[in-house]
């Protein structure tokens, strides 16, 4: 059984933190070069992403499995675009820029503050939209690997059912 949740938000990539850039909260925004200001903002406007992406997600109900999930990004065509560019591409795959790495960089941030336990996604995927505001959809399906939390001790993993005495392996 595959479920669908789709969260009317659109997609935005990673933005690279480093310790260095509080400095930009402690400035008042009149006095920071326009450099800075410019960092400032991308780095509030990916917050919001994230806190926005993490109570839609809520408020729909969806949990991240650690298995089993396709994430679909849809994104929004540039607005500089012609008519006949937009119907030529759209709905298909998106081959620039966002890099798919990073818009999944940016889910994993924004719903997990740990994301080394997830184990495999379905599909990951970016298309072009004719639409003005993008959107993510998160298809879980049942899980294809079987799945285990490692046995602390070898008496747990007895008791689990996962090696016998000797400490052979069960089928």
């Amino acid at each position: 059984m595959t479920i669908i949740h789709t969260i009317r938000l659109s997609p935005q990539t990673n933005v690279r933190a480093v310790q260095g850039d509080k400095i930009f909260f402690q400035i008042p925004e009149d006095k920071l070069r326009h450099s800075g200001l410019k960092r400032k903002k991308r780095l509030e406007r990916y917050n919001r992403y994230k806190v926005d992406l993490k109570s839609m997600c809520r408020i729909k109900g969806f949990d991240m499995p650690l298995q089993g999930c396709s994430i679909k990004f849809y994104i929004p065509m540039p607005k500089s675009w012609r008519y006949w560019q937009r119907a030529v591409m759209n709905g298909t795959l998106c081959l620039n820029r966002p890099d798919l790495d990073n818009l999944l960089k940016a889910v994993l941030d924004s719903l997990f503050t740990e994301d080394g336990h997830i184990a495999q996604f379905d599909e990951l995927v970016k298309f072009w939209v004719d639409d003005s505001e993008g959107w993510i959809d998160f298809e879980v399906s049942e899980p294809k690997y079987r799945a285990i939390e490692m046995p602390r001790t070898k008496k747990a993993a007895i008791a689990n059912g996962l090696i016998d005495k000797n400490g052979f392996l069960l089928p």
